[in-house]
């Protein structure tokens, strides 16, 4: 690399690593919402927590514009271009990862108690918690080259798809009395709403993995089947 490319790349990797920062902040306070409540929250934690989605959408901006110009700019080679394609594919999920937590968040504030039930608590908190790993996972993969790992993260996608459809299941059918109270309907409405967001959180780690080998190897898993990929 020339210097001034060399300087670009160090920069979008900057950015990258404030970027997955912040994005690991927001999974830490929601992490506290879903175990004890939001009103158990700080203000300051709720409002840091703003401040941070606000920038997750600026470093995305930031970061998709600088990978255009050092394309542009800096004529970069295959290797490198690869690599510059899948910072772009990476942004744009993160980004909608920390919409989904920024939606958690809003249907909490829906809630009456603005908290979890105590016989649900504990399946949400291990769904959220998978697809955490997950996304840690997809983006480690990528970070390190290792191709198992990424693998690891797309086979798991359908063990959080799962999850969701037990939880909602159980929900419906703990929870639907002929005479059920209108807060206890929406209650539950914004149950399901809180696991379809964790379960597109999975999505978009998926994504990431799927970006991560194609970095490695050029290969495209996209509308593809894992196993006819590993077959040929």
């Amino acid at each position: 690399m020339s210097i001034k490319k060399d300087k670009r790349f160090e920069g979008i990797n900057k950015d990258f690593q404030k970027m997955k920062s912040l994005l690991y902040a927001q999974f830490d306070t929601l992490e506290n919402v879903i175990l004890s409540g939001l009103e158990s929250v700080s203000k300051q934690d709720i409002d840091n927590f703003s401040k941070n989605e606000k920038k997750l959408d600026q470093m995305e901006l930031k970061m998709s514009n600088n990978i255009i110009l050092t394309i542009g700019l800096e004529q970069p080679m295959a290797g490198e271009l690869r690599q510059l394609i899948t910072y772009l594919r990476m942004l744009g999920d993160m980004e909608r990862i920390g919409d989904q937590l920024n939606n958690i968040l809003h249907f909490f504030k829906k809630l009456t108690p603005k908290e979890l039930p105590e016989n649900q608590k504990e399946s949400i908190h291990n769904m959220y918690d998978m697809s955490l790993i997950m996304v840690r996972k997809a983006l480690e993969s990528f970070e390190n080259e290792d191709h198992e790992t990424a693998i690891w993260t797309i086979m798991n996608d359908e063990v959080v798809d799962d999850m969701q459809q037990k939880l909602i299941s159980r929900m419906l059918r703990k929870s639907t009395p002929p005479n059920m109270a209108i807060e206890d309907a929406t209650n539950i409405l914004n149950f399901g709403s809180i696991l379809n967001s964790i379960e597109r959180i999975a999505d978009k780690a998926t994504n990431i993995a799927e970006a991560s080998i194609y970095y490695q190897d050029g290969t495209d898993l996209r509308h593809s089947d894992l196993s006819e990929t590993d077959e040929s």
